[in-house]
């Protein structure tokens, strides 16, 4: 599914408390997705956050998915931390990504959330890395914010060969700093995500398969979730929901 907005926010409140919507076995329901990005047919607005610190490379792919047949794939040349990934919507192109975030600008901000998942395929993984996990950032006039140590893949399954699909849901709340945190009528808005570990040194280029790291993420979305529901059924930052299998 291209990235589309799906709801105003006055109706995605409306219905919040009706009927979750798109479940998969790879995370929880998505309550009224504003936006909703699955990468099957394009990145849509995704791509290089243009300050990343390695070399990466970011493409669509089929190795792997927690629905449908793709997900984007991003190659990080070398271990350490990296702000990767981006999505930008501004007042020139007025996209989905734009439009979502401009109606989630008028709701509670512990209503809002940024979801996703995180996918670890190992065989694309050194098995010399202990760790890997990930910061999100969203960033617009308001200022950069960030939530940090999200989806840990650890030793254990890295070098087991054990692969696992963890979500990531974050209200908008958990945001670093104070203030507003969806300006209204913002020039931009931003969200991305970096990549973390220490899987060895890299040769200075992506995606040639030496001393890269490889994770895949499908269905960002940005939801509204009804307030009875938010901290019962989600719980506060980074709730995973794990499906595990050996490789």
């Amino acid at each position: 599914m291209r990235g589309r907005g799906l709801l105003s926010a006055a109706a995605a409140l409306a219905v919040a408390s009706l009927v979750p919507v798109a479940k998969t076995d790879a995370r929880p329901p998505l309550y009224n997705p504003l936006y909703l990005e699955s990468f099957e047919t394009d990145l849509g607005g995704w791509g290089p956050s243009g300050f990343n610190a390695s070399p990466i490379l970011v493409t669509r792919s089929t190795n792997a998915a927690s629905s449908g047949v793709a997900s984007m794939r991003v190659d990080q040349d070398g271990q350490g931390f990296s702000w990767n990934t981006r999505d930008e919507g501004n007042t020139t192109n007025l996209s989905a990504f734009y439009q979502a975030w401009n109606a989630a600008s008028t709701l509670p901000e512990n209503q809002v959330y940024v979801e996703f998942d995180v996918i670890y395929h190992h065989a694309d993984i050194p098995d010399t890395a202990t760790f890997m996990n990930m910061s999100v950032y969203m960033n617009n006039p308001n200022g950069f914010r960030q939530v940090d140590s999200l989806a840990l893949d650890d030793g254990a399954h890295i070098q087991g060969n054990i692969d696992q699909t963890i979500h990531i849901a974050i209200p908008i709340s958990s945001f670093s700093g104070f203030g507003d945190r969806i300006p209204t009528g913002a020039d931009y808005y931003q969200l991305g995500w970096s990549m973390n570990g220490n899987w060895g040194a890299g040769n200075g280029t992506a995606g040639d398969g030496i001393g890269d790291a490889t994770v895949y993420y499908d269905d960002v979305a940005i939801t509204v979730v009804p307030e009875p529901v938010t901290a019962g059924a989600l719980g506060l930052v980074g709730l995973a929901a794990v499906r595990r299998r050996r490789g």
